[in-house]
């Protein structure tokens, strides 16, 4: 494993800076993305990126979006009504129904409650919930990347590399669910946190900070296995143990509670997992590696948002896998861990859904990609393709097309 260096650190408060600036420009581009589209979409090589009307659900009474959007219209957060998309709808009816009486039912246990408790917390004390819980997730966000340099400094001791390694996750093509009222800002943070904490060998701080994170996203669980994992491999030691047993237990912790939850709510643990084949995800089956690999290309199978394919969310994977790979090879099995376990859980969900999302969760991989981009025209190539193709996605998103 590869050990913190010694002297490796950068001030946190610049980098928050910066990133902060980015997650609220976001924001902005976002909102600004409405009134300019054209009538018509705009195809490019099959793939839309302009020209959707502001709301593609339709006007019936019933319709959850437009009594959502027309709640939001009515409040101080009308300016920030394109940013509530998709499962940011969900956590505003979990956060305003609860689980049990939520617009979904028992879909809405797919949804972590992080995001929900933060809105309904807001609520209760008299703040606006939907600015409450933007503003939450750009602060998370701006916090999570600035740990996430941090966190490349001490591994790599190469300040450049860690200032490439935030620059490329802002730029990634779906940061901007780091600007949404989703909770990818709150995993990364508590990620971010828990890591810093196993570098400083402080096992029970690691322990908190990786329940939080898997209480805000399931994929937060591979902390704890990238620590049983070292311990396994690695340190075998009693007291290598009882470090890895906290923070496991830690890390799973948070999932529990949530599981615990909605099994009380709807009377079984796992309504959270059987709610995600409402979105194509599959019950647990060896075979589901090879569906996820069918989803890439097989017309028939059910896509939100008239999705046409996840070739990209597919690709997203694959050279993740490979980043971490590399971790493994270079920094050892934890590291690795950190980033094949989000991939995996992709492969066994038996479909590439939301792929390219799903992937922020494994936020150390952004430090190998930076350790590969030394050459200044391909990591600015990179960055510029992740820019634009982040643009793309934005604009889907405010305009109710798929876009992870």
């Amino acid at each position: 494993m590869t050990e913190p260096l010694p002297n490796s650190t950068l001030r946190f408060w610049p980098f928050f800076t910066i990133a902060l600036a980015v997650r609220l420009l976001v924001v902005v581009l976002g909102v600004l993305m409405i009134p300019i589209q054209p009538s018509q979409p705009i195809w490019v090589m099959g793939i839309g990126i302009a020209g959707y009307p502001a709301d593609m659900r339709s006007s019936s009474d019933d319709d959850g979006p437009k009594q959502l959007r027309e709640r939001i219209e009515a409040s101080s957060a009308a300016v920030i009504e394109p940013w509530y998309r998709w499962d940011a709808t969900w956590f505003a009816y979990i956060a305003q129904d609860g689980y049990a009486k939520n617009r979904g039912g028992p879909q809405g246990a797919a949804f972590p409650p992080a995001m929900p408790a933060v809105l309904a917390v807001a609520d209760a004390i008299g703040l606006n919930p939907f600015w409450a819980g933007l503003l939450a997730a750009n602060l998370a966000g701006a916090a999570g990347a600035a740990l996430l340099a941090q966190i490349a400094m001490r591994l790599t001791a190469d300040r450049e590399v860690a200032t490439r390694a935030f620059t490329l996750l802002l730029a990634f093509p779906s940061a901007f669910f780091f600007s949404a009222p989703y909770h990818e800002s709150f995993g990364l943070l508590f990620t971010g946190l828990a890591l810093m904490a196993w570098l400083d060998s402080r096992p029970v701080r690691a322990g908190v900070f990786a329940a939080l994170g898997s209480f805000a996203r399931i994929a937060g669980i591979a902390i704890g296995v990238a620590t049983l994992a070292n311990w396994l491999t690695t340190d075998r030691s009693r007291r290598g143990f009882w470090f890895a047993m906290i923070v496991a237990v830690g890390s799973f912790a948070g999932v529990v509670a949530y599981w615990g939850y909605v099994g009380w709510v709807f009377g079984n643990p796992l309504s959270g997992l059987s709610a995600h084949g409402n979105w194509g995800r599959r019950n647990f089956s060896l075979m589901n590696p090879w569906y996820a690999i069918e989803s890439i290309y097989d017309p028939e199978l059910r896509r939100p948002g008239m999705a046409p394919s996840f070739a990209f969310e597919g690709l997203c994977a694959l050279g993740f896998a490979v980043l971490g790979i590399r971790a493994w090879m270079r920094r050892g099995i934890f590291w690795g861990m950190l980033t094949l376990v989000p991939v995996g859980m992709m492969l066994m969900s038996g479909t590439f859904l939301s792929g390219h999302r799903v992937v922020l969760a494994a936020a150390p991989a952004f430090i190998e990609l930076a350790d590969m981009l030394r050459n200044r025209l391909y990591y600015r190539l990179t960055v510029g393709f992740f820019v634009l193709a982040q643009l793309v996605l934005m604009n889907r998103y405010v305009h109710w097309q798929w876009a992870g």
